[in-house]
């Protein structure tokens, strides 16, 4: 049995196969040459799932009338759909390229747009990489659109909300300044019609845009780039936002881990076949950074150490190591040569030693005044000498920072390559652009971004990124196909919210399976908050009272319940933040037959006790249940898999106290 599984189970949660032949049906037809689905089906009929306007004309209009080929892939998991059209006039080729899932009722797309002329192309504009109808027709019928907040940085980030959609109405959704998850919108949603709904996920780290309109007799659903009037050079090339899409029947939780496991075993980083270990991380930055010593050789090396003392497997060095510091030094990426006269690699040598994982902080993409990089090189910075945003959508650019974090990463023994991104890219993108040249900029920086973090990739077997943009400002399905994000938000530079965490945990992975969030205290209550199939330990190791011993059960602990965040979660209480409520979630493994319950009774909370009701037992079957308090005092007992769906009582007789419950098949 594996602590990370390697392949999706085949149980109750999955699909039937009728409704995967519906959505292979949907795909063929809407972007290959199949006959429409003639089933009921809430994704409608489409000629193209995709819309745009070239040189005034309508794409509807216009592709019906050019050159179409069709070429079609078996792979071993999913169907490969690629439909190429080609405007004999302009030479415009518009390639459509979609993977039709086997396992999953599920499809993904991504569209790309060249100039095979050799003259300008006419506008290209109203871009939609996904418009598609849904038959919502049925007025008495619900919609609903399940979605989470961006990241606030503060109570309310990736808070769940619900907005019903009644007929003759519309919703658009944009996120905030040019990063995908940033405040005002999360681009990943769930719209639920009465018994079905398509979750979706938008994969574009800019500025996208998502529209659901029911002012007809079915609903449109459109999504792209936020703004985007172009014409293409010669030899020019741009590709769209991917647009994942997966349709559900019947439960809405299972559905949502339905699409976890889409994620989590298509689209998530892996190593070794496998997705990427967690890590259990020291990271002390924020509780020491202004300590005399720390952030020198010796402090680091003192750190690591206390790190595996506690029983960590990773240490994490963040922005303490180079010269200007955080954040006038950001453009510096070289290290401060008194604190650090060796560079870190005796950093990462001890880390290695010791059996653990070294994650080194950067943030690449700003640029402060005075730094190396605004001096030296100023064309290749939005702001040039005065700092701002490095581009990555120059070529020339991109190869030098490349080329410089790889360095780094060989030099310094990097296991863990962490990205920050402080800025707000969306002004300099659209300052940067003609007016017959809107969205090339953030086009051109989104591509790069992506190529460079692939080339990282490539070139360092094993390594894989930390995914930060002020915390998870930057969170959508095209990064986390490359990364994992270990800070879950900046809420967690601070102490003394771990209800936060807990609402903000169980929301977020109802959509992405793999990223951490920290604690700031190994005690039960706050460790087990924040904890999820890896923990970022803000602990002040050095200060007077530290419990070391406590340290090490809490991330023994840890260790031991990683295994379930592989598997699907299930609430089994309303995901919020009051302070009077018990909060209660559940995870679990269905190829093992085992998970956990971890139960919260918040400070001013009256209740004494729980009985949620456990999903996806087996009846007939008896568990060995294993109760852990605060004070890790073990309870034992076997009950069967019936009575506990009907509800098994969990005690919490203390405020701010937590209870554990394992469970496992006899």
């Amino acid at each position: 049995m594996s602590e990370i599984p390697v392949a999706v189970p085949n149980d109750a949660v999955m699909a039937k196969p009728a409704e995967i032949r519906q959505m292979r049906n949907w795909v063929e037809a809407s972007i290959g040459l199949g006959k429409q689905n003639p089933t009921s089906f809430l994704l409608m009929p489409a000629g193209m799932p995709f819309s745009f306007t070239y040189g005034g004309k309508a794409s509807s209009e216009l592709l019906p009338t050019w050159k179409r080929t069709v070429e079609r892939k078996e792979e071993k998991d999913r169907t490969r759909v690629i439909s190429r059209w080609t405007d004999p006039k302009t030479g415009l080729l518009v390639t459509a390229e979609a993977f039709a899932f086997k396992q999953y009722p599920a499809v993904d797309w991504v569209l790309r747009f060249e100039n095979t002329s050799k003259t300008d192309t006419p506008i290209i504009e109203n871009l939609n990489a996904c418009d598609v109808g849904l038959a919502t027709a049925d007025a008495a019928k619900p919609a609903v659109l399940h979605r989470l907040q961006g990241d606030t940085c503060n109570e309310n980030a990736f808070m769940p909300y619900d907005t019903d959609l009644k007929p003759g109405e519309s919703i658009v959704m944009t996120p905030t300044g040019g990063r995908p998850s940033s405040i005002s919108a999360f681009p990943w949603f769930n719209f639920q019609y009465a018994d079905q709904g398509i979750i979706a996920a938008i994969g574009w780290s800019g500025q996208w845009r998502a529209g659901f309109d029911r002012t007809g007799g079915s609903t449109r659903f459109t999504a792209g780039m936020e703004q985007m009037h172009l014409t293409l050079h010669p030899g020019e090339a741009i590709r769209s936002p991917r647009i994942v899409l997966l349709h559900w029947t019947g439960d809405l939780v299972d559905a949502q881990n339905r699409f976890r496991r889409l994620v989590l075993f298509n689209y998530c980083p892996k190593i070794d076949g496998k997705p990427v270990k967690l890590p259990i991380a020291l990271q002390d930055f924020d509780c020491y950074i202004g300590r005399p010593g720390w952030p020198t050789e010796e402090g680091q090396l003192a750190s690591a150490k206390a790190a595996a003392e506690m029983g960590c497997d990773t240490y994490w060095f963040d922005a303490g190591w180079f010269v200007g510091g955080f954040p006038n030094g950001v453009g510096n990426w070289f290290c401060k040569p008194e604190e650090f006269p060796n560079g870190l690699k005796p950093l990462g040598d001890i880390c290695h030693k010791l059996g653990m994982k070294l994650i080194v902080w950067f943030e690449p993409e700003r640029v402060a005044p005075g730094t190396q990089i605004a001096k030296e090189h100023p064309e290749w910075v939005f702001g040039g000498a005065q700092g701002g945003l490095y581009n990555l959508g120059d070529p020339a650019a991109r190869r030098w920072l490349t080329d410089l974090l790889s360095a780094r990463i060989s030099e310094y023994g990097i296991d863990v390559y962490r990205n920050d991104f402080n800025i707000d890219p969306l002004g300099f993108w659209r300052a940067n652009d003609a007016p017959d040249r809107q969205g090339m900029t953030e086009i051109r920086y989104v591509e790069g971004h992506y190529a460079m973090w692939d080339e990282l990739r490539a070139k360092h077997p094993g390594l894989w990124i930390d995914n930060c943009a002020s915390g998870g400002r930057r969170i959508d399905i095209e990064t986390c196909m490359r990364s994992v994000p270990l800070w879950m938000s900046d809420t967690c530079c601070s102490p003394g919210h771990p209800e936060w965490n807990q609402a903000h945990v169980s929301a977020i992975a109802q959509y992405v399976p793999l990223f951490t969030a920290s604690s700031w205290t190994p005690k039960p209550y706050e460790a087990r908050s924040s904890a999820t199939g890896g923990a970022i330990c803000e602990w002040g190791y050095m200060a007077p009272g530290f419990s070391m011993r406590l340290a090490k059960q809490s991330t023994n602990e840890i260790k031991a319940t990683r295994k379930y965040w592989y598997g699907d979660i299930y609430p089994l209480t309303p995901i919020s933040i009051a302070l009077d409520q018990m909060m209660a979630v559940q995870l679990h493994r269905a190829d093992l037959d085992e998970g956990m319950v971890l139960a919260f009774r918040r400070g001013e909370s009256p209740y004494l006790s729980i009985a949620p009701k456990l999903r996806a037992l087996d009846p007939k079957k008896t568990y060995q249940v294993t109760f852990i308090d605060d004070a890790r005092k073990k309870t034992v007992c076997e009950v069967s898999g019936k009575q506990l769906a009907a509800g098994i009582e969990m005690k919490l007789t203390k405020p701010n106290s937590s209870l554990l419950v394992l469970y496992k098949a006899d």
